[in-house]
């Protein structure tokens, strides 16, 4: 299934134009450019990041669609998230109101919203069945779930109402479900922890810093790293070839002044630490 015609249109414009941007400022100046002997993986890696990498044609409806999303995103998780505080304010609502048909109508209301935090209970004991690990969002959730569903029983309890409504049933078990989770949470350890000295250090981010920009920018040092094979100043067979393509951002100047060995050894990826990378994005 393609893209609706508006956002297939966009596409093609952008990729157009990065391509056009890519045989202006990259091929253009990397098939005549005096380079290094020898060749100086940092000295080319640098000048490719140093051209001007400029908003293209189309970038602001990519800037648009993100945030539409983001937006829609944020705009279904404050239901789910906040969804037993709604309940308590719906709760409160009724049990302050003098005439019982009101009241219940609140609660009524009250029931939708904690049928959404005890699924939202179910769902985030799930995550932590599955993952065994401490999640921040999933805590918040639960914490959330647990205090206002709590506040609603002890609400409820307190005041004369009577509700003719599943209440009575759904705050306890969100409360409860949400509980337990939190605790099992807290003793757990947090995601993607392991062992630091088994764990390789990421190396520091270098280049551009907006995602869209590094994007373009790995793409750019591709373009570079072909012409470069192309025009023979280094010799190298495919399985190097996408080795060195993978190395992170501004990590190029790594391979200048390696012998053999230790050539084969980076490319191998069989050092530990910073050295132990894999494809960037």
């Amino acid at each position: 299934m393609g893209l609706p015609g508006p956002l297939a249109e966009w596409a093609r414009k952008v990729d157009h134009a990065e391509r056009e941007w890519g045989r202006r400022e990259v091929d253009s100046w990397a098939r005549t450019a005096e380079f290094s002997h020898p060749f100086s993986w940092g000295e080319a890696e640098a000048a490719v990041l140093s051209r001007e990498y400029g908003r293209l044609p189309g970038s602001g409806v990519a800037r648009l669609l993100g945030v539409v999303g983001w937006t829609v995103v944020v705009l279904f998780a404050i239901p789910l998230a906040g969804a037993p505080l709604i309940g308590l304010a719906l709760v409160a609502f009724g049990v302050n109101e003098s005439s019982t048909d009101a009241a219940q109508g609140w609660f009524s209301l009250s029931n939708f919203a904690f049928v959404v935090a005890t699924l939202s209970a179910i769902t985030t004991f799930t995550l932590w069945w599955e993952t065994r690990r401490r999640s921040t969002p999933v805590l918040i959730v639960n914490a959330l779930n647990m205090v206002g569903s709590t506040a609603a029983i002890i609400m409820f309890a307190v005041s004369p109402a009577t509700a003719e409504s599943w209440l009575p049933v759904l705050m306890p078990a969100s409360a409860l479900i949400s509980a337990v989770t939190l605790v099992l949470g807290l003793a757990s350890k947090p995601e993607g922890r392991t062992n630091n000295r088994k764990r390789p250090r990421k190396p520091p981010r270098r280049g551009p810093r907006s995602s869209d920009k590094r994007a373009r920018a790995i793409r750019a040092r591709g373009r570079l790293l072909e012409v470069v094979v192309h025009r023979g100043l280094v010799k190298l067979d495919e399985a190097d070839l996408i080795r060195v393509g993978e190395f992170p951002l501004g990590y190029w100047s790594e391979l200048d002044g390696l012998d053999e060995r230790e050539w084969r050894r980076v490319l191998e990826r069989r050092h530990t630490g910073w050295r132990d990378f894999g494809p960037q994005t």
